[in-house]
């Protein structure tokens, strides 16, 4: 098994989890939250199937997820979520990294799309500024 394919396994993982994550915090969100939550949970749901399509031993998904703390309101929803794609921006990092030539376009748009998501929900949270510099580098 190559770091490529370990990186892609980790990814994979990473999009389960994500899938799991919004699930859980999704309730505690209303308006544009809520909107965003279910449009990045519909976009993680898409990497995951295209991933299973595409590798060729792919991991399978947990049962259950440990969150990295509970999710009791508004606030606490965003947090996770922002931690979600901040985790998945990581993963894909490792992908990128792994990978080489024009095979780093797929991973490097991947990265991007989390960075965004994660801005995006930063500024819904009312974090001002929403970025980071070096998106996945840390979670």
């Amino acid at each position: 098994m190559t770091a490529l394919d370990v990186a892609l396994g980790h990814a994979l993982q990473g999009e389960y989890a994500a899938i799991y994550a919004y699930g859980v915090l999704g309730p505690r969100l209303t308006g544009t939250a809520r909107t965003l939550a279910a449009q990045y949970q519909g976009a993680h749901r898409a990497q995951r199937d295209a991933m299973l399509e595409t590798l060729a031993s792919p991991p399978a998904a947990d049962a259950l997820y440990a969150l990295p703390f509970a999710v009791t309101d508004t606030g606490t929803a965003i947090q996770l979520a922002v931690y979600v794609e901040s985790r998945c921006a990581a993963l894909w990092r490792a992908v990128v990294v792994a990978s080489d030539g024009a095979n780093r376009r797929d991973p490097l748009n991947v990265l991007t799309q989390t960075a965004v998501r994660a801005t995006m929900l930063r500024r819904a949270g009312g974090a001002v500024p929403g970025t980071v510099a070096f998106p996945g580098l840390t979670v």
